[in-house]
């Protein structure tokens, strides 16, 4: 049987722009031997009727050897709208 562990943080990215997110599981992680991946939740913004998506314009995974980082996953969004985004970044792991 697998188990499955969530973790979420809320960022924000400026209007009319592009950013990367860097995003890995921690000192716990059991990388290589696990499914890692983060999705991206827009928060409903009232003073906005209507929003543009956010794009995911590049997705790059790394190794990075130091004591406990392990698979590292770097998302790049851009928000082309003309007013900030926040957002839930959820992190899910299987192993």
């Amino acid at each position: 049987m697998a188990n499955i562990d969530h973790k979420q943080g809320t960022y924000s990215i400026p209007a009319n722009s592009s950013q990367q997110y860097t995003f890995w599981w921690g000192r716990d992680s059991k990388a290589p031997n696990e499914f890692f991946d983060v999705s991206i939740a827009p928060h409903l913004d009232r003073n906005h009727s209507t929003m543009e998506p956010l794009h995911e314009t590049d997705r790059a995974v790394y190794w990075d050897h130091r004591g406990g980082v392990g698979v590292v996953l770097i998302l790049t969004l851009q928000n082309r709208n003309d007013f900030p985004v926040t957002f839930e970044a959820n992190h899910v792991r299987i192993y």
